[in-house]
């Protein structure tokens, strides 16, 4: 996720389980789970490669996501609760916390726990999985941008135009600032 493996990169079992000090069946199944988001690829007796990163394929998953977040706003918009409202605001202070003290990874977490709760508002479960892998690589591609890396605090603060749209209860407000948050992750000028 952090890019300290060069995409092509070869991983071996063994040889992990030795760097990790852990078993070799534990390598497999972490393996086994990265393969299932995207992040290796298993190639057989090859061993397994880290995935590239590639621009246009950054921008698709991006454009799915979007597609799905901005989708869901008027069913969140109409079921959204107190309580919603109240974690999402914890939430959003974790992330600002999280950048302050300057652990990304921790902002990281936080985001996507941000928008996978925003999402399970509206009760589209079947649709979660997908979100998911799609905001996971969102996030490794905007690591990865060289062109785009932004304060985290101001990461973490682009996120209160989607709560005071959410506040409104009008899903076309919430669209907006969703689309919006979601089309300035990445300057897409430069990305292809």
């Amino acid at each position: 996720m952090l890019n300290d493996l060069t995409p092509g990169a070869v991983l071996t079992e063994l040889g992990l389980a030795s760097e990790l000090a852990c078993s070799q069946s534990a390598i497999r199944e972490a393996l086994l789970r990265l393969e299932g988001e995207g992040l290796v690829r298993r190639a057989g007796r090859q061993g397994t490669m880290v995935t590239d990163l590639d621009a246009d394929a950054a921008m698709e998953i991006l454009d799915l996501r979007r597609s799905i977040e901005v989708r869901a706003a008027r069913r969140i918009a109409r079921r959204v609760t107190a309580g919603d409202l109240d974690a999402l605001l914890r939430l959003q202070a974790q992330m600002t916390a999280a950048a302050r003290a300057n652990e990304a990874w921790a902002l990281i977490e936080r985001d996507r726990d941000f928008h996978l709760a925003l999402f399970r508002i509206s009760g589209l479960h079947a649709l979660e999985p997908i979100l998911l892998r799609c905001i996971q690589h969102t996030h490794r591609f905007r690591l990865w941008a060289p062109w785009h890396q932004r304060p985290l605090l101001q990461t973490a603060l682009r996120h209160q135009p989607i709560l005071t749209a959410l506040r409104s209860g009008e899903a076309t407000a919430l669209s907006h600032a969703l689309g919006q948050h979601l089309d300035t992750i990445v300057e897409r000028r430069n990305a292809a």
